[in-house]
Parts: C-alpha cells; structure tokens; sequence
C-alpha cells in the first residue's frame, strides 16, 4: 500500500513538473515567434523603403555636427531633431555616454573628414543628448545591482559608472573625459543636451564649445 502511494506521487510530481516545462517551452516558444514576428514586419518596411529609395546621397554628411543618444526606442535623433538620409551622423548607445570605442570614432572621422573635404573641412562638433526616464537611472535600485553582479560578475565601481541619476552631472564627467582624451581633437565642438521623454523638448546643460577652450 506505501509502495503503491509512493509511487502514485512520483507520477503525479512527475506529471507536473512536465506540464511545467512543456508551459515554459511553450512561453518561450511565444516569446521567440514574436521576436521572429517582428523581424518579418521591419524586413517588409525595408522592402517598402526600398521600393521608394532614390540613392544619390554624398558620403559627406549634410551637416559636421555630429549626435550621440541614447538607444531609447522613444529618443530617436532622426525625429527629435527632424534629420533626413545623409544628413548627420548618429551615434547611439545605453544611456549616449563617452566610451572609448566613441573616443576612438572621433579621432578617426575627424581625420576621413579632412581628407575627404580638404579645404572645405570646417571641423566638427558634437551634440551629446541623454534623456529623462533613461533605463540607467534604474540601475540605482539594490536590487538592480545585485542581479548585475550576479549575472555578468560587474564589480560595484563598475555599476557605478553605468548608473545615471543626474544627467547634467553625467554630461559634465563625459565632456571632461573628451577634454582628456588623446585621440580626440581639441577643435571638437561640443555641447551637452537633456532631451524630455515628457513633452519632447531639448535643455542645453552645457554651451557650445571648443574642447580646447573648456
């Protein structure tokens, strides 16, 4: 009788832990259909754009003012700033903060420019705009930080360095890096911007100017 109930609940713990996992294939099953979902409907948008496309545009950008933002789906530069093909080159990342591979992207476009240009080269500058609302102000939460630990080992300075509680204050720390770096032009024209997720306006935090001057 003790054998046949043991036995009736493994089954039964068994039964469930199936069903269990065939509901989690399941959702997961979901969940990869609609991400495949999606790549379908931007792969028809490109076939409609492509449909439309007229080509023709100069390597040269339109304008020498460059942007780096942020990879917020709701901040994207082309309709903020209203900037059609070829004119302006975006930079895009978590929160739009100075990284050594964008110190590296100056330096070098700085260069292609000039040869490119010649004469007519005016230099360029470089609009840096974060955002209210931004993902990185979430990672000021315990909790937060104990799962980036956890998951990809990120020491607490590291953490630190990602959180962003006070843009200005970030705007400030990622001009003053590009003041430093080596690779970077001191021609470079910079600013800092605050773009609001809530009415879509755009602060200026810190005026337009050489970094050779700042």
């Amino acid at each position: 009788m003790a054998k046949r109930f043991f036995f009736a609940t493994v089954l039964v713990l068994v039964s469930v832990v199936c069903a269990a996992s065939g509901a989690a294939l399941e959702v997961k099953g979901e969940v990869l259909d609609k991400r495949m979902s999606d790549l379908q409907t931007l792969l028809k948008r490109n076939q409609q754009f492509a449909s439309e496309y007229e080509g023709g545009l100069n390597i040269l950008p339109k304008f020498f003012t460059l942007v780096l933002s942020c990879v917020d789906a709701r901040i994207d530069p082309a309709h903020f700033l209203g900037l059609e093909l070829g004119d302006a080159l975006v930079f895009r990342n978590a929160g739009g903060r100075v990284t050594d591979d964008l110190e590296l992207d100056l330096g070098v476009l700085w260069m292609l420019g000039a040869g490119m240009a010649g004469e007519n080269f005016p230099g360029l500058s470089l609009a840096v705009v974060q955002h209210t609302d931004c993902g990185l102000e979430r990672l000021a939460k315990p909790e937060m930080a104990a799962a980036l630990t956890k998951r990809m080992g990120l020491k607490q300075a590291q953490i630190d360095g990602l959180v962003n509680t006070d843009h200005a204050q970030r705007i400030r720390e990622d001009i003053e890096r590009l003041r430093k770096s080596a690779l970077v032009p001191k021609g470079l024209i910079v600013s800092g911007h605050i773009y609001r997720v809530e009415d879509g306006t755009i602060e200026e935090v810190v005026a337009p100017a050489p970094l050779e001057r700042m």
